[in-house]
């Protein structure tokens, strides 16, 4: 998979939370939204409203929401993202519980070129110390395939 037209930083990182979270299930309602991000559900509905502008997530009233294509291959970049941080920290000396909680605070704001050249720095790890499968992108392990 190539994320290779992103820089990484499309989504606030609320945004990209609830892109997370929809990547754990498929149909999420609106009900479940607002309760797992203790939010009102017209807060939730607005979030949906604004994602479902993006070609990341389909909603259908009712049923819920669920990631497109794209929406997956870009859940798996945030995840990615996260992995590769949390292994660069735990590569500089943090223990793993530390650096998994560091991560979640910063990593919205690492771009793509980071989190490349991270892979890249760490020979390409395929799982982070916290347990996060790390997914290889073309861009950063073969260049030359797309």
């Amino acid at each position: 998979m190539s994320m290779k037209d992103i820089d990484g930083l499309e989504l606030s990182p609320k945004k990209a939370e609830y892109i997370k979270f929809f990547a754990s299930r498929a149909g999420v309602k609106t009900t479940e939204i607002a309760s797992k991000f203790n939010v009102d559900p017209s807060t939730a509905t607005k979030i949906i409203a604004e994602l479902s502008k993006t070609d990341l997530i389909t909603y259908t009233p009712y049923y819920g929401c669920t990631l497109t294509y794209r929406g997956k291959e870009y859940a798996n970049f945030l995840n990615r993202r996260h992995g590769l941080i949390v292994c660069l920290l735990v590569d500089v000396g943090m223990d793993i519980d530390s650096a998994c909680e560091a991560a979640g605070r910063f990593e919205y704001f690492v771009p793509k070129m980071v989190v490349d050249n991270t892979c890249k720095k760490l020979g390409h790890p395929e799982r982070s110390p916290c347990g996060i499968d790390i997914s290889s992108d073309t861009c950063c392990c073969c260049p030359g395939e797309e």
